[in-house]
Formats: structure tokens, C-alpha cells, sequence
């Protein structure tokens, strides 16, 4: 954007309306044949009320390491298309991002109430306590304690070609410093997080394709979920005002795009869309076995308010490609994925928009062994871009747009110390089941900054000159989940933060608002109810 011009520019405007027209070009025969296909595929139609794009899997089939959105949730819209529409089965999200699908019982809200198949009544509460015993971030002295508590009501209609979803959220935090009470990463008090409606078939122009257009507020999933994803462990969560259109046989491929306004999460009021423009689209191959593979592109604009001060200014072109095999016992699995990044944007609110070129690398290789409680070993490393000049007229940092990190990096609680962006980072996992209702993960990660003159994001903390070097130091991880019962699961973690070289030089240099160089430790327990 121009200095000077406020609301979406002439240019974004004409992205916005050919993305528009693309999105209501591929809906509209969606609409118009929604019901005739139904009508035509009866087994279209049960798979329909199940709430699931692909036929729900028991729970004895379900593989053990599925990780992100793989397997299980396929090509899935979003994780609440299992927890919204199946009158039978329900979702638990594991720790590292996978999920495990279980018998509804007479205790939950479905059964209670009777209601009829193609009808969902839900509640999902979580309670988390979170303690922190050091300081990591710029101008923190202490550590924090907390009491996260997050409440998800759900009504779900999915009758034959119609589809409706209405979910809330109450999100509140009790015992912290204001810097949480105020934030709108844990508070979100009495909101609608999302409420669409939309029309689906199972034979697409009698084809036997899977499509479906829906328009109103949503969550998404794509991908590996580093760009875009519900948020899991968060106390919030993302949402997008839009439309949202899909095609594809589910087993094999699928086609999304996509035009929404990301919504702006405010503490004790509704939440409003953003400034902000959102499109893209997105393919999805799973039919070769050993080679799954996506591939996206994404457009990014942020629009001036008029009178205000501009924020990041981001006018981003994200395009990436992802290649992987899913985990299987006795056998190596794999995943690649890369995505670069073109454009404007600032580095500081308000700043100076500058040329933008990021990009981000992962890489990982496991192995599931054939013994008790399936061990699998992940070797991984993550490399996302900083800025090599702080003074400089280019951009080089990552922005991971609206990707979690909870399932990768580190919880996105009270010690969300790193991001996905000018980090470079190495790190080994172990993930074992004991039964087939516990999961417990160990992961040892060291982190180095990308940049040296950069920031180190989520902290604050910086050193221009460089001087204080890169080392941010070594995090462990150990994490668990017990699902007690089809409505009851508990999840404690702990992860240890040993410091490294870079905060101490910023401490030597004298740095205002270093906090101290000692180790830190945060512990978590969190209990979820399903009804």
C-alpha cells in the first residue's frame, strides 16, 4: 500500500473480487446439484449424516502414530467435522497434533437428549493449570501461575444435502498477571467461534466426487496445519469469515479454495472480521502411499483503517509444497515441506513497509518399531527465515500466517517461547503407546537463531549488533494424555528451558529489560470433558 491510502487497495480489490468469482464459479454447480445427488447415492447420503467428509473408521482401525491431519481426518474441512455431526463416534486431539476416535456413550448430550441421527448437541470443557517458575520474555521478572478454562457448546444439522454448524466459546483465565487477563490469546469471553451453513453431496455431476460449499464463520485445517490450523492447545482460537468450497474423491484428492476475512479476537466483546484478506487454494493427493503430497498457494493483504496507526501492512504471497509418508509399523516414514515468501510487509507496527522474501524448511524421517507399545523415533529440523538487517530496506522473516505451533515446537500457553519464524532447530521425538488409551511424547529440541541481528520472536528480546550471538539454548519436552473414558481425558506435560549464551551476552551488554539467564520450568495439567 501507498502511504497515505486507507482501505483495500484498488489492486487488492480486484484480487479479492476474481478470487470471489472463482470461489461462486466452483459453488455454484455445487448448489445446484447438492440435492439431486443425494437422491442418486443413497450410501452419499448416510456418509452425510456421519458429519465426516470420508466414512468414520472404528476405533480398532485407527493407526497409532496418524499425525497432523493424516489418516484419520483425510481431507477433513476441519477437526469439528468429527466432533460435530456423527451421532456415534467423537474426537480427542493428541498432543502432537493426530486424533484418536472413540464410541460415543449414553453419557453424551447426543445419547441424552435422543436426538435424531442428522442432529449434534455438544459441549467440550477444558480446565488447565499452568505454572512457570522463570522469566523469558523482555520486561518479565517472575514466573506466572494460571487457571485456563475454556468451554466449546455445539449444535450440528447435516440432513441429507444441508449443512449447519453453530459452535461458542468462553474462554477465561483466572490467577495471572493483567499481561494474560488482557490478552486475547487466552481470553475470548462468550463469543460465536463459528456459525456456517452450507450444501454438500457425495456424487458431484454424477461422478462420485465429494463436494461441499459452505459460507459464514469457520475453522480450517490444511495441510501439515503450519499455516493454517485450529488452534489445540491455545486458549483461543483462529476463526475466518467466508466462503469455503471443496471437490475432490477424499481417498485420493482433493481441491479447497478459499476467500475469508480473518476474524479479530476481542477479550470481553464480539469478536469482529479483521482489516485483512485471506484467499487461496489448496490440493491434496493421497493416493500413492509412499508419496503424499500438497501443494498450495496463499494471498495475504492487511487493509489501513482509516485515521489509525497502520499495523504490519502484510501483502503476502505464501505458495508451498509438502511431500510425506504416513508412520506404519516396521517401516520409515517421511516428510518434507516447503514454502516461501513474497511481498511487503513491516517489521514493527506501524514501521515502514518493506520487500519481503522469507521462507520456511522442514525435514523429518521415523521409524515405528514392531514391539510393545510401538515406539516411534522422529529425527526433524525446522529452519525458518529472519531478517539479516535490521536497518536494511528488506524483509526476512517468516510469518507462519495463522499455523499453530503447539504440535511441533512448544506448548502455546503461559510458555510460548518460540515461534515459527527465524529459528533454525534440530530436535529428536519418541512417541509410545502403553495402551491403547495413553499416549506419552519425549522431544528434545536446541535452537539457534536463524539471524543473529533479528528478534527472537515471542520474546521480544534483540540484538542488532549481533554481538550476543545466536544460541538460544536447549528445550525438552515430555508430554502425556490418558483418555480415562470416552468423555474424560488428562494431559499433563513439563518442558525444561536451558538457557543459552544469547540471553546471558544480552544480560553482560546490559540490555534493558533482559530477564534472568536461569533455566526455566513450566509444568501444565489439563482435564478435558466431552459430552
Amino acid at each position: 500500500m501507498d502511504g497515505g491510502e486507507s482501505g483495500i487497495s484498488g489492486l487488492s480489490r480486484r484480487r479479492a473480487a476474481a478470487a470471489m468469482w472463482f470461489l461462486v464459479a466452483m459453488s455454484g454447480p455445487i448448489c445446484d446439484l447438492a440435492w439431486a445427488g443425494q437422491e442418486a447415492s443413497p450410501e452419499g447420503a448416510d456418509q452425510a449424516q456421519t458429519g465426516s467428509v470420508s466414512p468414520q473408521p472404528s476405533p480398532s482401525d485407527e493407526p497409532r502414530h496418524a499425525q497432523h491431519e493424516r489418516d484419520l481426518t483425510h481431507f477433513h474441512k476441519d477437526r469439528a467435522h468429527y466432533q460435530e455431526g456423527t451421532t456415534d463416534t467423537h474426537a480427542f486431539n493428541w498432543p502432537d497434533g493426530s486424533i484418536r476416535v472413540l464410541k460415543k456413550t449414553d453419557l453424551h448430550l447426543d445419547k441424552v437428549l435422543g436426538v435424531p441421527e442428522w442432529l449434534h448437541i455438544g459441549l467440550h470443557q477444558r480446565t488447565r493449570y499452568e505454572t512457570l517458575d522463570q522469566p523469558f520474555q523482555k520486561g518479565q521478572v517472575s514466573g506466572e501461575h494460571l487457571v485456563a478454562l475454556q468451554t466449546l457448546p455445539s449444535l450440528g444439522i447435516r440432513r441429507d444435502a444441508f449443512r449447519f454448524f453453530a459452535e461458542m466459546i468462553d474462554a477465561r483465565v483466572y490467577g495471572s498477571s493483567d499481561r494474560f487477563v488482557t490478552t486475547n490469546s487466552f481470553v475470548d469471553k462468550t463469543d460465536i467461534l463459528q456459525l456456517y451453513g452450507g450444501l454438500g453431496t457425495q456424487n458431484f455431476l454424477e461422478t462420485n466426487l465429494h463436494a461441499e460449499a459452505t459460507f459464514g464463520r469457520q475453522t480450517f485445517d490444511f495441510g501439515s496445519r503450519r499455516l493454517i490450523g485450529r488452534n489445540q492447545f491455545r486458549n483461543t482460537v483462529n476463526a475466518f469469515d467466508g466462503l469455503h468450497v471443496s471437490l475432490g474423491d477424499d481417498r485420493n484428492w482433493q481441491v479447497r479454495a478459499f476467500v475469508v476475512a480473518p476474524v479479530q479476537r476481542l477479550t470481553a466483546k464480539p469478536d469482529t472480521e479483521a482489516r485483512t484478506l485471506f484467499w487461496g487454494a489448496f490440493l491434496g493427493q493421497r493416493g500413492l502411499k509412499w508419496a503424499h503430497t500438497d501443494l498450495y498457494l496463499y494471498f495475504l493483504e492487511d487493509e489501513v483503517k482509516p485515521g489509525a496507526v497502520p499495523g504490519l501492512q502484510r501483502s503476502l504471497l505464501t505458495p508451498g509444497f509438502r511431500l510425506f509418508k504416513e508412520p506404519a509399523t516396521g517401516e520409515v516414514d517421511y516428510e518434507v515441506e516447503t514454502v516461501w515468501q513474497v511481498g511487503r510487509a513491516a517489521l514493527v507496527q506501524g514501521g515502514p513497509q518493506l520487500q519481503k522474501f522469507a521462507y520456511f524448511q522442514h525435514v523429518q524421517m521415523g521409524y515405528t518399531f514392531d514391539l510393545p507399545w510401538k515406539p516411534q523415533l522422529l529425527i526433524r529440523y525446522d529452519y525458518a527465515s529472519g531478517n539479516h538487517d535490521p536497518n536494511g530496506n528488506k524483509d526476512g522473516r517468516f510469518d507462519t500466517l495463522y499455523g499453530p505451533t503447539n504440535f511441533e515446537l512448544n506448548p502455546t500457553g503461559a510458555f510460548e517461547v518460540f515461534a515459527r519464524s527465524n529459528i533454525s532447530s534440530p530436535a529428536w521425538r519418541l512417541a509410545v503407546d502403553p495402551s491403547r488409551m495413553v499416549r506419552v511424547t519425549f522431544q528434545h529440541r536446541v535452537f539457534w537463531l536463524a539471524q543473529s541481528q533479528d528478534q527472537w520472536i515471542n520474546t521480544g528480546l534483540q540484538d542488532p549488533t549481533g554481538r550476543a550471538g545466536n544460541f538460544l539454548g536447549h528445550f525438552f519436552e515430555a508430554r502425556g494424555r490418558w483418555l480415562l473414558s470416552s468423555n474424560f481425558s488428562l494431559e499433563p506435560g513439563w518442558c525444561y528451558l536451558a538457557k543459552g549464551s544469547f540471553i546471558s551476552n544480552l544480560l553482560a551488554a546490559g540490555a534493558p529489560g533482559t530477564p534472568n539467564d536461569k533455566n526455566a520450568n513450566y509444568v501444565y495439567v489439563q482435564g478435558v470433558l466431552n459430552f
